[in-house]
């Protein structure tokens, strides 16, 4: 179908919403851990600026794992709008959505094979439901990698394809997934 089909219908406010908080969340979240795992060398500072600062990493993780459980649960009763949606964009939509939520729990998993407790900003603190097992922990932090920059090359393309979207005239896929102030009136 064409943008064109689709006219004024967009997704509900809090579908929109949670597109777009989880989206720059999660990318905010992924950037911040290449910022912690980047420095430029291991130095004493650098080891105790990284343990200061990944619970902040864990913790936003947890909330896009929220966000994106949110998401698979409203949207499955929401209708969709008509133009929004080929194969490729539910292979992709799909893809995300599954990098959302397998990404923070391969990253709680992974924490709580290798410490007692997952210990998050604000003096939260959960217990490991695991015994110890290093080599799992390191088999899940490569996959946790990864699996974290899939999810930023393949949110990049999605993002290229929604901005190649607007660029074509007439072409309104984008606009239904962007906030409009005037939900339910007619705009031109």
């Amino acid at each position: 179908m064409s943008g064109d089909d689709c006219a004024e219908r967009r997704w509900p406010v809090a579908i929109v919403a949670v597109h777009w908080t989880a989206g720059l969340l999660a990318f905010a979240v992924a950037g911040f851990a290449i910022y912690l795992l980047s420095p430029p060398d291991w130095s004493q500072r650098y080891i105790d600026r990284y343990m200061a600062l990944i619970g902040w990493h864990k913790f936003g993780g947890l909330l896009v794992l929220g966000l994106a459980l949110f998401w698979t649960s409203v949207r499955r009763h929401t209708p969709r709008p008509s133009a929004v949606g080929g194969r490729a964009a539910r292979i992709v939509h799909g893809t995300l959505l599954v990098l959302l939520i397998a990404l923070p729990v391969s990253g709680y998993v992974m924490d709580a094979f290798v410490n007692a407790r997952l210990e998050l900003p604000l003096g939260i603190s959960i217990p490991s439901p695991f015994a110890p097992n290093e080599t799992a922990g390191i088999a899940l932090s490569y996959a946790h990698k990864w699996g974290g920059f899939a999810f930023i090359g393949i949110a990049a393309a999605h993002a290229a394809a929604a901005i190649g979207h607007a660029m074509r005239p007439g072409d309104r896929v984008l606009r239904a997934m962007t906030p409009n102030p005037f939900q339910g009136k007619r705009s031109r």
